[in-house]
């Protein structure tokens, strides 16, 4: 049974050439305008995701905070908000100093102004800018901490950077959605009413719907899954072209190609089974 529903939708492969592969390019047009963008997504999320793990608060102590005092906060820290790495009055002024790269504008300084730090890399969940701003303000209260610095504008605008991509991703995958259904309901339609006089003999002798239905459901498929392959084929030879002349693109993981093309097979089956329900109650006796 299952041979037959493959052995109906490959002929109806052949017969319908011109309609399948009218199909084929439009969705492969549409899923590679779509891979692009996500391409480009996925790869500015991983960019961010970088820039993110990168984040830190820098706790300055107070000058007369004694050993027992900074120990017993490390440890509070750490516990609290993540690893810390204590920078004595010297190493951030060795580390000034390197900054400046010129020792003669540090002649009129005299002796080194810097106070002692603990540099604080957040856990994954406090890398937000709400939680970065709550955890600033908790750090502050403690008597041995002179000030807290957490860069709050720049954590701003990477978070909402965050979200804009996030937000066009899926604006972008509505739209991708809506331009597949419209192209297979389309092409499922005039294939039923190409086969108009077939489907009308074979309900008439008793055919479930769903017989009727199944060979056009996995033609659909067929025709996306095809489709997707080669949008990916496509945007893997861009990626590589990309990455050989101008800069270094990571392309899509196996996990986000088999949700690519898991998508666009449930978006084919979607798209069929709502033409098919239409078409199939006009045609029918």
């Amino acid at each position: 049974m299952h041979a037959f529903y493959f052995r109906e939708a490959w002929r109806s492969f052949q017969q319908h050439r011109g309609l399948t592969t009218t199909a084929i390019l439009s969705l492969a047009a549409t899923l590679s305008l779509c891979g692009l963008f996500l391409l480009l997504a996925h790869n500015a999320q991983i960019a961010l995701k970088l820039i993110g793990d990168r984040r830190e608060m820098v706790v300055y102590l107070r000058d007369e905070v004694s050993d027992a005092e900074r120990d017993s906060l490390v440890a509070k820290l750490e516990s609290l908000y993540g690893s810390v790495t204590y920078v004595s009055k010297a190493q951030a002024w060795d580390e000034f100093k390197q900054q400046i790269g010129d020792a003669a504008l540090l002649e009129a300084v005299g002796q080194n102004p810097l106070p002692a730090s603990l540099r604080v890399r957040l856990r994954p969940e406090l890398l937000n800018f709400d939680a970065m701003q709550v955890a600033a303000q908790q750090v502050g209260e403690f008597p041995e901490v002179e000030d807290v610095r957490y860069g709050g504008e720049w954590v701003r605008r990477l978070d909402d950077l965050g979200a804009a991509m996030r937000r066009g991703a899926i604006a972008a995958g509505i739209v991708v959605a809506l331009a597949i259904l419209f192209i297979l309901y389309n092409t499922i339609r005039l294939s039923v009413l190409a086969r108009r006089p077939q489907v009308e003999i074979m309900s008439r002798l008793g055919a479930a719907d769903r017989f009727i239905a199944t060979p056009f459901v996995i033609e659909a498929m067929l025709q996306a899954l095809i489709a997707a392959l080669a949008a990916l084929g496509i945007l893997f030879a861009l990626e590589q072209a990309v990455t050989a002349s101008i800069v270094s693109v990571v392309f899509f993981s196996p996990l986000w190609i088999a949700g690519f093309v898991g998508a666009t097979l449930m978006l084919a089956w979607f798209a069929a089974s709502l033409a098919l329900s239409r078409v199939l109650r006009a045609v029918g006796p």
